[in-house]
């Protein structure tokens, strides 16, 4: 009889167990996304293309006009901006979600607001700025939009954040790490070299599932000084603050950019 139960026991376990495995790769296989896909140029037929793996990696480049860092020093609004920029990187999956990493060089950068005759602006130590970010996807602070087993069919849509560190599960702002610095002279009270920290949120021109060589991206001033953001960490679907730091105040990065990829057309997926 003992050893009836005791089968019958590890027969019911071995089933839960099971069961919570199942349950945990379809959790983790829902959750994981969005990422980037890539075909052919020209190809109609494969509508889903494949994965962009990590090893093969699709490049791209591109530039962008006007690009505005709107933040606070000393007390003063300030406003410095760059005429144009251009950008170089590379596109590609991990894991959990689509990854980007690139370089953005700007163009004569200057001090617009205060007017400060003679003021000097200088981004990091050559006006280049290493970036690199994932696909995320927008969220409106509800915790439902986490437990979704399916972003798109839920009506989310998915946006780049770019951060200087990569979030964690339990995250609740992305405040930590330094994009780059910005070191201002002949500013008189406004002299000094600052950190620009924190992550930023960049919008796509495209819609998922949207295949093209051409993809622009812009980031706005966010309203409530701050965008809110949720992707999946590995762990957990986690939902955060998306701020960006200026001389440790906020700050917000208002530009776009026009790229293009040089090997294949490319589209975002859920999966």
């Amino acid at each position: 009889m003992q050893s009836r139960i005791r089968a019958v026991m590890l027969g019911l376990l071995a089933v839960m167990l099971a069961g919570s495995v199942m349950a945990a790769t379809a959790s983790a296989n829902l959750a994981a996304g969005p990422f980037w896909h890539h075909r052919p140029i020209g190809e109609t037929k494969n509508t889903i293309g494949e994965k962009v793996e990590a090893k093969a990696p699709e490049n791209f480049k591109g530039s962008g006009g006007k690009q505005i860092l709107l933040g606070e020093l000393a007390g003063d609004k300030v406003e410095i901006a760059a005429e144009s920029d251009s950008v170089v990187g590379a596109l590609f999956n991990n894991a959990n979600q689509g990854q980007i990493k690139f370089n953005i060089t700007y163009n004569s950068p200057k001090l617009e607001k205060p007017v400060i005759s003679g003021c000097e602006v200088k981004i990091g130590t050559n006006n280049v700025v290493q970036v690199k970010g994932h696909l995320d996807w927008k969220w409106n602070g509800e915790p439902k939009q986490l437990t979704e087993p399916k972003q798109v069919e839920a009506g989310q849509t998915p946006d780049i954040l770019f951060s200087a560190v990569e979030p964690q599960a339990g995250t609740t702002e992305l405040k930590e790490g330094t994009f780059t610095t910005i070191t201002l002279t002949t500013c008189g009270v406004l002299n000094g070299k600052f950190n620009v920290t924190g992550s930023e949120a960049g919008i796509p021109n495209r819609k998922i599932e949207e295949w093209s060589r051409k993809l622009a991206v812009r980031t706005l001033e966010p309203q409530e000084g701050f965008f809110l953001q949720h992707d999946w960490t590995g762990a957990a679907n986690t939902g955060f603050k998306v701020p960006l730091v200026f001389g440790n105040k906020p700050a917000s990065l208002i530009g776009q950019n026009e790229t293009e990829s040089e090997q294949q057309e490319l589209a975002v997926f859920e999966n």
